[in-house]
C-alpha cells in the first residue's frame, strides 16, 4: 500500500486536485463507474492510445482500472450533489462544478473539519451522470479487482461519450 504501483498508493506530492488539502489529508479520487473513472482520467486528451497508459513513477508499469468497495454506512461521504447538503452549508451547485480550485478546496476543508465524513461525492463536469468520489479516509476502502484498460468496454464507452479518437492499439 505504501509503494508506487499499489492500487491504494497515494503519491505524496498532492495539492493540485480540486478537493486537495495536503496539510490535512491525502486524497484518492474515484468514480462510481468504470466509464467515469476512465473518462475523468483521460478527458484532457483528444485521442486515446497506449501512449497514455505508462506510469512514470514505476518503470514498465501501465495504468489499470481499479475496482474498489467502501461501506458508506460506516464511512459516509458528503454528497455535494444533494440539495439539502448544499443548503445546509450555504453552497450553490456552481460552487461545486466551477473550476475554482481555491473554492472547492475550501469546501473540502470545511467538510473535513465537520468530522464524520470519509470524503466527498459530486458529479463530473464532463458527464454529469458520472458520480465521482474523493476519499480522505482510506481505511474503509478495499481493492476488489484490478483490470487492464486496453480492450475494456468502459474505455470504449467513455471514449464514445467524450467523442475521443480511439487508436486501434487500445480498443
Amino acid at each position: 500500500m505504501d509503494e508506487p504501483g499499489h492500487p491504494l498508493y497515494l503519491h505524496p506530492d498532492q495539492g493540485t486536485g480540486r478537493w486537495d488539502n495536503p496539510d490535512l489529508y491525502r486524497a484518492m479520487y474515484l468514480a462510481a463507474s468504470a466509464s467515469g473513472a476512465i473518462g475523468e482520467t483521460f478527458a484532457h486528451l483528444s485521442s486515446w492510445s497506449r501512449a497514455m497508459l505508462p506510469v512514470p513513477v514505476v518503470a514498465g508499469a501501465e495504468r489499470m482500472l481499479g475496482v474498489y468497495s467502501l461501506n458508506e454506512e460506516e464511512h459516509p461521504l458528503l454528497d455535494v450533489d444533494d440539495s439539502t447538503a448544499l443548503l445546509q452549508r450555504g453552497l450553490r451547485p456552481t460552487d461545486i462544478i466551477i473550476g475554482n480550485r481555491p473554492r472547492t478546496q475550501q469546501i473540502a476543508r470545511d467538510a473535513f473539519s465537520e468530522g464524520g465524513w470519509s470524503g466527498l461525492s459530486w458529479w463530473s463536469m464532463h458527464r454529469p451522470q458520472w458520480t465521482l468520489h474523493m476519499l480522505w479516509q482510506l481505511d474503509g476502502a478495499t481493492v476488489e479487482d484490478v483490470q487492464p484498460l486496453p480492450g475494456h468496454p468502459a474505455l470504449r464507452d467513455a471514449g464514445r461519450l467524450l467523442a475521443k479518437q480511439l487508436d486501434t492499439d487500445i480498443i
